[in-house]
């Protein structure tokens, strides 16, 4: 029972992990947006300057590029993989965590080819954005 409880205690964390790369993107896009909008700068800058999230973010996002482009499982899957094993064996899934649940409960049939492609996407989107607009504090570290 124990392993079957951390697993679902993994697959928690797991989750929030996801949300958190999917709001760092989604904030980071419409900051971006509103930068670029009449009267709405210092709204975006506010955004812009949160280095610890930032940089926690981008780190994260490009954690999880590299897993993908190295065809890589998240550490988290094998973990949730190897407790689900020992609890009942009929409880594991093959493949990637994302990949088995997305599809499994909001893009069914989807080729994970364009989860793959979509990870990349905004990796790419919010590795540019840390570079074009980096928080203050990490831009004085390497102005010096």
């Amino acid at each position: 029972m124990g392993y079957r409880i951390a697993a679902d205690l993994i697959v928690l964390v797991h989750f929030t992990w996801i949300l958190f790369m999917l709001y760092g993107f989604f904030r980071t896009a419409f900051a971006t947006f509103l930068y670029y909008c009449k009267n709405r700068k210092e709204k975006a800058k506010k955004f812009f300057e949160r280095w610890v999230f930032r940089t926690v973010h981008v780190l994260g996002i490009f954690y999880v590029a590299l897993l993908t482009i190295l065809r890589e499982f998240c550490p988290l899957t094998i973990a949730e993989n190897t407790l689900r094993a020992r609890y009942d064996t009929s409880l594991t899934y093959p493949g990637s965590f994302m990949i088995y649940h997305i599809e499994r409960f909001v893009y069914p049939g989807v080729s994970p080819m364009l989860i793959i492609t979509g990870t990349i996407i905004v990796a790419a989107f919010t590795l540019l954005m840390f570079v074009i607009r980096p928080p203050a504090k990490i831009k004085r570290l390497f102005t010096r």
